[in-house]
């Protein structure tokens, strides 16, 4: 597993989540093999090893639904996570990263936190799109939070590869908790800023309908 799949495992899951992904889902995928075919009673032998955890497919979908909100797995829209996933088609989106992530000058020298810290776009935007971030900018205030939290851990020493990875998954955690602004919209588990445009209340819009219908 790379770098990012490790991080993001280790943001809040359910251990049989884990499970899951490590030792059912990653081992699958060898050769140029991109897509994974659920089986159901693979999952069960697994878990169940050696006492019954779960027993019915719906359990086993609400897995992958952590998974999926976590950015682990992608599935078809139409996936209803209520339901048995039983041969249905996963994919693991982080699993292979994008030649412009292997770039050896972000992997190199190992940095601790710095007031001025800014995260190399390219990499953040790529980042953002591989672990589904909808949105994919951040606040001066999100920044100074990320920051002030590891200025604080000053032995904590990364690559600038590994400093964005941190900050993209800390914006994904943070927006999938309630918003801090009325001024958020929620898109799909994320809160997300609306698109700039004008709002007319129903007076204004009565007005205009007036002076429309006089014209």
């Amino acid at each position: 597993m790379n770098e990012l799949e490790i991080e993001t495992l280790q943001t809040p899951l359910s251990n049989l989540a884990r499970v899951l992904y490590c030792l059912y889902l990653r081992p699958q995928l060898v050769g140029n093999k991109t897509v994974i075919l659920v089986n159901n009673q693979a999952v069960l032998a697994l878990v169940n090893n050696k006492k019954t955890v779960i027993s019915m497919g719906r359990q086993i979908s609400a897995l992958f639904k952590e998974l999926h909100k976590a950015g682990l797995i992608e599935v078809d829209p139409s996936t209803d996570f209520s339901k048995s996933l039983h041969n249905n088609k996963i994919r693991l989106p982080l699993s292979a990263l994008p030649q412009s992530l292997e770039n050896p000058q972000f992997h190199s020298q190992h940095k601790s936190m710095r007031l001025d810290w800014r995260p190399v776009q390219s990499i953040f935007e790529d980042l953002c799109q591989l672990v589904g971030l909808i949105e994919k900018t951040y606040s001066a205030d999100e920044l100074g939070e990320y920051i002030a939290y590891w200025l604080g851990r000053i032995d904590t020493q990364c690559t600038e590869y590994q400093w964005t990875q941190k900050l993209v998954i800390h914006l994904k955690q943070r927006r999938q908790r309630l918003p801090l602004s009325e001024q958020k919209t929620k898109a799909g588990h994320q809160y997300v800023t609306p698109s700039a445009g004008i709002v007319f209340d129903d007076n204004v819009k009565q007005l205009i309908n007036q002076y429309k219908d006089q014209g």
